[in-house]
């Protein structure tokens, strides 16, 4: 999971995005509930165009 930050925090600035195995997951989730990150949804592999050959 990544977290984005929406306050500043310590040495992290308003959108700084980090993986949760940086600072952990039980303090990435604190930081989630305490409104000062957000989850990011998870990255989804592009669709290939119709006709496109891979």
């Amino acid at each position: 999971m990544k977290i984005r930050f929406v306050k500043a925090y310590t040495h992290f600035e308003v959108g700084d995005v980090i993986d949760e195995t940086e600072v952990g997951s039980s303090f990435a989730k604190g930081l989630i509930n305490l409104g000062i990150a957000e989850e990011m949804p998870e990255e989804k592999p592009a669709k290939a165009e119709k006709g496109a050959k891979e």
